[in-house]
């Protein structure tokens, strides 16, 4: 039995993602938080960045690249499609989700920010365009159960581990919007069912 350490805050959605795709291929492993500021830098020396893993003392930093580790290491149950268009069309969907979602993320702590020292104005049209990305989700969604597939891949295990949390962390204007769109939550629903079997 391997022995696997993942490092990082599960609340954050790069953890998240990572912890699904552990429970995706029934890998056990211990979870260690960050208790200080420390240990960003002892955890991920390279960047200081989490999450990290190590597997049998491979160390891994970076969400993609730890999925990258899991699936060749542990190649039940694939995280990409065998097809490769789907599995590219997969990876770069994971990528395009993080970074419109982080995008919109630290725009809307600006936002905070900037409403209490009254520098700049509301940032309004954000909201109409998180509201687009999300409709542009549902677009590639499509019919299928999963994104590109009829299994589930990173890409689902990504764009879950943004919404799960996003609704709750930042008001809601984006729980309503993720509510409003009936084929993510169910899309949410079966990731969860997966990974909470």
């Amino acid at each position: 039995m391997s022995e696997i350490v993942l490092f990082g805050p599960l609340t954050a959605p790069f953890t998240r993602k990572v912890v699904s795709a552990l429970k995706l291929k029934k890998l056990p492993f211990e979870l260690k938080e960050p208790q200080s500021p420390e240990d960003y830098l002892r955890w991920s020396p390279e960047t200081g960045l989490l999450p990290a893993i190590e597997v049998d003392g491979t160390h891994a930093h970076d969400s993609a690249r730890i999925l990258d580790l899991l699936d060749e290491r542990f190649p039940e149950v694939p995280l990409v499609a065998q097809d490769p268009k789907a599995a590219q069309s997969q990876r770069r969907l994971e990528q395009w989700a993080e970074a419109a979602f982080t995008f919109y993320w630290i725009n809307y702590l600006r936002g905070l920010v900037d409403a209490e020292e009254n520098e700049t104005p509301p940032r309004h049209h954000l909201r109409e365009e998180f509201a687009q990305r999300l409709d542009d989700l549902v677009n590639f969604l499509g019919g299928r159960p999963y994104f590109y597939s009829d299994e589930p891949s990173r890409a689902d295990l990504a764009v879950w581990s943004w919404l799960e949390g996003v609704r709750d962390a930042v008001g809601p204007d984006v729980a309503e919007a993720v509510e409003a769109r009936p084929a993510l939550l169910e899309h949410g629903a079966r990731v969860r069912a997966l990974i909470d079997r």
